[in-house]
């Protein structure tokens, strides 16, 4: 060879981001299609077992079961109103679409759960197979860990994690339509991009991150960084930044916000999450709902030694990954993706009481799967790696994708209920956990029916950490259900001395002073927790029924229309009904009243014993309106329906 001609040829070693050209032996489109089919049939089989769970009692209340939003669907109302601290309107909407299909039935909510799941997999195989410009194994072997892996089950078999799988299918989306821009330079197609950010972001506030990665891409396939790149990204960050800011004062309005800790114990975290999470990578065992916190709700508690040997072993590893970045751009890409998608949930800015939790890792798994994989296939220009470690590589991942596979099917039936999901976390982490026992101690106060199990739950969680208001709130429920009213007081109180303004504390002490006869503390109670949180119903129904103690009957009736507007699909809704009649009746406005007793006659189930009642309260507006008639009418349908009535006078 010619010097000159040596000196121009490509040095090896040097990587090439985009992949190089394929080589010959690549898989035919059909082949490629193939193997995608096989790995969402794998990912499929592995989730069959979470198909059949049911709701669990951990945020599946707060986004199904006594969402109202779901049930009565409003435009405006679902896209202001936050959920357990987050505007996610699109993903409301997903799961109104659910309660359409099956209203409080399980199975539609999984179904659709599996299916985005599926989606998302299929995405990634898309995004990876175009971001390596065509590198099998990695496609391959990355979107089947993304399908398979077990640390994603919490985002698919959780009914309430609705907003991860629906967010990333448009972020995926969003990513894979950006590779075409970036091919093509073509500016249309920046408009299904942004699309895509704003269908994702409205899914889960997560997606703030995706400015960041579009950044990301350009680095990545050596764009150059001109006003003309930055200033196309300008729409996206002003919706991001938007979006963030409405996300933190809901956040800061349900107190996710209200832990401070000082800077080296968020450093602390933020090492102990991102090792944690590296681990779980290879090693996805011991994995929980809730990993154990150092601190909850007023307890003192420092970071272990955990968190300091993390953060030793993350100092420790920062020369390697210096050099390897140093000899790929692809791991510092991936390495990149992994951190920005993952930063906002390190605890940097304190939001939550998690310093890990297995769902935050369903995006950024993407980046460490991808950076990992590459090294499976080998092209011209690649960084040279020592002959051992393809194969080694290789034979790891080989032993891992059954492991994930068994443990994807067990982690599912881990979620099959409340029970099985409490079970399970206080089994690996016992007497540590506050939150597990609190909700098994839910489960059965309201499930089994269990009170003893449900108090002996509420004390332990109590003794973990006694500044909990909600503990005693608990606790004072079940033993309220144990009608050992005494001490469901002392609870409430306790719960009030922590938290004056605990709205349902409020609600709770205020039927203990109803049934004790109190009535006018009972609608003080009562009308302080509603100023709290107007969204309880049962203190509506509740003061109603204060009021009519106390004669007010006008406020009755404004209370008991409130709780029907609250939840106009209640089943048990003529109860209140016939109720606004017998207030109705109580003012002298029978003509009123017998309407109102018309709508509770139609809509009682047959059968029911209140029918007779409602018959006979009937008859006797009729009889005060001077309608004998139909007075003896209903009198003789209440007493064939065993209610006692008089006969009215011919």
């Amino acid at each position: 060879m010619h010097p000159s001609a040596k000196s121009k040829a490509k040095k090896p070693g040097k990587p090439t981001p985009q992949g190089g050209k394929p080589s010959r032996g690549e898989p035919s489109a059909a082949r490629w299609w193939l193997w995608m089919a096989a790995i969402l049939a794998v990912t499929f089989i592995v989730y069959l077992p979470a198909l059949d769970n049911d709701f669990t009692n951990w945020d599946d209340n707060t986004y199904v079961t006594d969402n109202q939003l779901i049930a009565s669907p409003d435009f405006s109302t679902i896209l202001l109103t936050p959920i357990a601290g987050n505007l996610h309107p699109l993903t409301v909407w997903s799961l109104a679409l659910n309660y359409r299909i099956s209203g409080l039935q399980p199975a539609s909510y999984h179904w659709l759960n599996l299916l985005l799941h599926l989606a998302n997999t299929a995405l990634v195989f898309v995004f990876v197979r175009r971001l390596s410009k065509g590198r099998f194994w990695t496609t391959a072997a990355t979107a089947l860990f993304f399908g398979i892996h077990p640390m994603h089950v919490e985002s698919v078999a959780w009914v309430a994690e609705r907003k991860d799988v629906l967010y990333t299918f448009f972020f995926l989306l969003g990513l894979t339509f950006y590779l075409r821009y970036l091919g093509s330079k073509r500016w249309l197609w920046l408009v299904p991009v942004f699309l895509a950010f704003v269908l994702s972001i409205a899914s889960k506030p997560a997606a703030v991150v995706f400015p960041a990665v579009l950044l990301l891409l350009d680095w990545y396939h050596r764009r150059k960084f001109t006003p003309a790149t930055l200033l196309e990204k300008a729409p996206f960050f002003l919706l991001a930044a938007a979006v963030g800011y409405a996300t933190l004062q809901a956040q800061q309005s349900v107190g996710a916000t209200a832990i401070q800790w000082k800077f080296f114990h968020k450093i602390l975290f933020a090492s102990y999450g991102i090792v944690m999470y590296v681990v779980k990578l290879f090693l996805p065992f011991g994995l929980s709902a809730i990993y154990p916190y150092i601190h909850y709700e007023g307890s003192t508690k420092g970071p272990g030694a955990e968190f300091y040997v993390a953060f030793a072993a993350l100092l420790a590893s920062i020369p390697l990954i210096v050099y390897l970045c140093r000899k790929s751009r692809v791991i510092l890409f991936g390495l990149l993706f992994f951190f920005i998608n993952i930063v906002l949930v390190l605890q940097f800015t304190t939001v939550g009481q998690a310093v890990m939790a297995d769902r935050y890792t369903y995006v950024p798994y993407i980046g460490l799967l991808f950076a990992l994989t590459w090294w499976l296939d080998a092209r011209p220009g690649d960084a040279r790696i020592p002959g051992a470690v393809r194969p080694a590589l290789a034979t790891c991942l080989l032993l891992l994708a059954p492991v994930c596979a068994a443990q994807t099917w067990s982690r599912c039936d881990v979620w099959q209920n409340s029970l099985t999901l409490w079970n399970d976390t206080i089994g690996k982490y016992p007497g540590k956990i506050y939150d597990a026992y609190a909700h098994r101690g839910e489960y059965f106060r309201d499930v089994t029916h269990d009170y003893r199990s449900a108090v002996a739950d509420f004390d332990r969680a109590i003794r973990l950490n006694p500044g909990v208001a909600r503990a005693w709130n608990f606790k004072g429920m079940a033993l309220a259900q144990m009608n050992q009213i005494d001490s469901a007081a002392v609870c409430f109180d306790r719960a009030l001395r922590i938290n004056p303004t605990f709205a349902s504390a409020l609600s709770n002490r205020g039927g203990v002073k109803l049934s004790r006869g109190d009535a006018a503390g009972a609608v003080r109670d009562f009308t302080q927790a509603l100023e709290s949180d107007p969204r309880i119903w049962g203190a509506y129904t509740n003061r109603a029924l204060a009021y009519t103690t106390l004669k007010q009957h006008e406020n009755a009736i404004t209370d008991l229309r409130r709780a029907l507007r609250m939840k106009p699909a209640n089943p048990d809704n003529f109860v209140y009904v016939h109720a606004i009649g017998v207030e109705l009746a109580a003012l002298g406005r029978n003509d009123e009243a017998v309407r109102e007793f018309d709508e509770a006659i139609r809509s009682t189930p047959d059968g029911d014993p209140r029918l007779g009642v409602y018959y006979a309260s009937r008859s006797r507006a009729r009889l005060a309106l001077g309608d004998s008639t139909g007075a003896r009418s209903d009198a003789d349908g209440a007493r064939r329906r065993g209610a006692a009535v008089e006969t009215p006078a011919r």
